[in-house]
């Protein structure tokens, strides 16, 4: 038999010396007085959970009053160009001298395959578009609302600016267009380089323009009419600064053309179409609402996420209540946020509405932690000791987690994009307070929790006593009897 090697002895290491010592050392009472801190804490939160659940709401509350200092930020222009930057100083001193540009508002026709847009029947039609347009009107805010008032004037009291387009060789006017033999000849004769003094030429105004070896213009499958409106902007509740008259005059008149361009299309072969800036800023607004209602969708499915991982086969020593509190808890740290962030003057934008799924991951993840501490303390016997024990061993991981992700955001808040900038603001606030929620109310709810266990009570539905396994009520003392204490240990996993 041969003989065996003998073992090989690992020489011990060496003590840490210098800088290296000194940095292990500070790490040390680091995780030492944090875990102190942390013991304290809940000693006072498993003491007083009641109190420490109010004391939170009423934060909350007070936090909610800064919605009465709510201000929204919703010009593109002011989200993405950088504060201090030397287009913004200009666009503010044209803005306070010269006020708004006027609204561009273009109606634009397109025929079908083999329609000439330059035939007189064509342009009849966009005549009929054009005495439509001018005879539209809205009841906005009690008044009522027409062409004539929306439209853009040189100044106050002269006409409205006249639209531009190929109708303009016949001023607009039915009765002298009815009156031509030939447009297309006219448009050719008269000298149609430019439709307006220092204005664009007229091929800008036509899609698709076919010319002959000539150079004569021959036919066009697009043309458009190009109107200005007001744009005396003012602040609107919810949506920003615009002008409502205009705003609204515009949504309207585009969606009432958009209903009728099939049975224009069957008659004439012209479809027309509306561009205005109120569509756009309506189609905007309508994103947003999708996505809040995507937002909601995602809370509530955090909701079964962190209530299913929470849950265990026996409702005694299931856990899911617990995983509804926490992903309430991030919307109350949400909402305080946004609260405190109104408070100090920030304002809210677009892309601070995505604030609450930065949080949803931190949070719930905290709670995550917190609940594996306390089954790791199942050795345990009082359910204070043991939440106290629990936390004070999570503690550190919690903080070091929410400091990683706020020092990470305020650093983000060096940005010179203002809408960057104000959401890194507003997620820091946010990751703070959410920290500070699931180390006071998730705490002292999670504490009440094993109280409802220790009671032998179901999870959620609390007023329901049950015992150690699944769906039967506490029966005999020999039934009892069939469960050890390991066993019951387990379902503490």
């Amino acid at each position: 038999m041969e003989d065996s090697a003998p073992p090989v002895s690992t020489p011990p290491s060496k003590p840490a010396t210098g800088a290296k010592a000194t940095i292990e050392r500070f790490s040390a009472a680091v995780h030492r007085y944090t875990e102190l801190f942390f013991e304290k804490l809940t000693t006072i939160v498993v003491y007083h959970p009641a109190v420490t659940i109010g004391l939170v709401f009423l934060f909350v509350v007070i936090m909610a009053q800064g919605v009465w200092f709510y201000k929204e930020e919703l010009s593109p222009d002011k989200q993405f160009s950088p504060r201090s930057s030397q287009a913004v100083k200009d666009e503010d001193w044209v803005l306070d001298r010269f006020g708004y540009e006027n609204r561009p508002v273009q109606t634009m026709f397109e025929a079908k395959e083999g329609v000439n847009m330059l035939t007189k029947e064509s342009l009849l039609f966009m005549m009929e578009m054009h005495e439509w347009l001018l005879s539209q009107w809205k009841i906005i805010d009690g008044k009522n609302v027409t062409y004539e008032v929306v439209c853009a004037r040189y100044t106050k009291g002269d006409d409205c600016k006249i639209p531009v387009s190929v109708l303009t060789f016949w001023g607009h006017n039915r009765t002298r267009l009815e009156a031509e033999p030939d447009p297309l000849a006219t448009i050719n004769t008269v000298s149609w380089r430019s439709l307006e003094p220092s204005g664009p030429p007229l091929d800008s105004y036509l899609g698709s323009a076919v010319f002959d070896s000539r150079g004569a213009l021959v036919s066009a499958r697009a043309t458009l009419i190009s109107y200005n409106f007001k744009n005396e902007k003012v602040e609107i509740s919810g949506i920003g600064t615009d002008d409502p008259q205009s705003r609204y005059f515009e949504i309207m008149i585009a969606e009432d053309s958009a209903s009728r361009r099939s049975q224009d299309l069957a008659k004439h072969g012209i479809g027309a179409y509306i561009a205005t800036l109120g569509q756009h800023a309506e189609a905007g607004g309508e994103a947003l609402h999708s996505d809040v209602n995507n937002l909601i969708i995602g809370y509530i499915l955090m909701l079964i996420y962190a209530s299913f991982i929470l849950s265990r086969s026996r409702p005694k020593y299931s856990h899911s209540l617990l995983g509804i509190v926490s992903v309430i808890s991030v919307g109350l740290s949400t909402f305080s946020a946004y609260g405190f962030c109104w408070y100090i003057g920030i304002k809210f934008n677009t892309v601070v509405q995505v604030l609450i799924l930065v949080l949803l991951g931190v949070g719930v993840d905290d709670t995550f932690v917190i609940m594996d501490s306390w089954w790791d303390c199942a050795h345990i016997e009082s359910m204070r000791e043991r939440m106290i024990a629990a936390v004070k061993h999570a503690g550190p991981a919690v903080t070091i987690t929410s400091v990683t992700d706020l020092i990470a955001f305020l650093a983000g808040s060096s940005s010179s994009l203002p809408a960057l900038q104000d959401f890194c603001y507003y997620a820091s606030v946010g990751i703070a307070f959410d920290f500070m929620f699931q180390v006071t109310f998730v705490v002292a709810v999670a504490y009440l929790d094993t109280v409802r266990q220790q009671q032998s009570r179901a999870d959620v539905l609390c007023c329901i006593k049950v015992g150690d396994h699944t769906g039967v009520c506490l029966g005999s003392d020999e039934e009892k009897a069939r469960w050890t204490e390991a066993e019951r240990g387990l379902q503490n996993r």
